[in-house]
């Protein structure tokens, strides 16, 4: 960043002092040959580092409209779909994107992309806003299929992706709740199962559910005097659950508690009265 002129003086002030065969250049008027000298460097070395500074701007706009083909760029793209939106081409700048910026058309508000270091293939995963605030949605068919050849458009040649979006993975968990027998015990349940759902909502987007944070969360809950070790399993879909033991990837970015009825937190929970 470049410095104040007032700073670069000061500076110049400062290594002058240094020199003692300089201490007759003491002169405090402007037009003097110190007072000029030191107006014209410090006036050169200003404009010189402003100048500066515009150019890493510029740089720095050109090398973040680039496109760079990295997971990280991908995702970035998928965020930029519009819906609805046939005007992608090249635009003069020379990358592809819409004739007009339309935010209200944005649909994916989630994406990530990894690629599969055996295969090669990049996984994009995305996701949009659900019917509740905070809440997380799979892209209807065809909006998928609208995505699909978003980035059939604007992949680099040769790169084999593949995008998908699919419902939220359901967590089931199973264990015992030792908590303050002066408590009511609906009251209890309520907090521990709200304490669950916080969990799961403050993981980043294609996150991991750790067994240990979420028996932090659930022994941080006011009356919750002990968890007994948890036993959590996933599943993907109609798929069997998947059980594990210190952490789970989320397969569709995102993860809810199980909601089969008869299924859920409070069904799968046992609440004891700590002796």
């Amino acid at each position: 960043m470049a410095r104040t002129f007032a700073a670069i003086t000061a500076e110049l002030d400062t290594a002058k002092a240094g020199f003692p065969a300089l201490a007759p250049l003491n002169s405090p008027s402007a037009t003097s040959i110190w007072g000029l000298l030191r107006f014209i460097v410090a006036t050169a070395a200003q404009t010189l580092e402003t100048l500066w500074d515009r150019h890493t701007a510029e740089v720095d706009a050109i090398v973040a409209r680039a496109a760079v083909g990295t997971p990280g760029w991908y995702a970035d793209r998928a965020k930029e779909f519009q819906k609805d939106d046939g005007s992608l081409a090249v635009q003069p700048s020379g990358a592809i994107g819409y004739a007009t910026n339309n935010p209200a058309a944005r649909i994916i508000t989630q994406a990530t992309a990894k690629e599969n270091s055996t295969t090669g293939k990049l996984f994009i995963k995305v996701a949009k806003a659900g019917a509740v605030a905070g809440a997380l949605a799979p892209l209807s068919a065809p909006e998928l299929v609208e995505v699909k050849g978003y980035f059939d458009r604007i992949r680099f040649a040769g790169t084999r992706l593949e995008v998908v979006s699919r419902d939220a993975d359901r967590l089931q968990v199973s264990g015992t709740v030792y908590y303050d027998p002066l408590l009511d015990v609906p009251t209890v349940q309520a907090a521990v199962l709200k304490a669950a759902q916080a969990y799961l909502a403050s993981l980043d987007f294609d996150g991991q559910v750790y067994v240990s944070r979420l028996t932090d969360y659930l022994q941080a809950v006011p009356g919750v005097k002990d968890v007994a070790p948890l036993h959590l399993a996933a599943r993907v879909g109609t798929a069997a659950p998947l059980a594990f033991d210190r952490l789970y990837e989320t397969q569709a970015g995102y993860i809810i508690l199980e909601d089969t009825p008869g299924a859920g937190l409070l069904n799968t929970l046992q609440f004891v009265p700590n002796a």
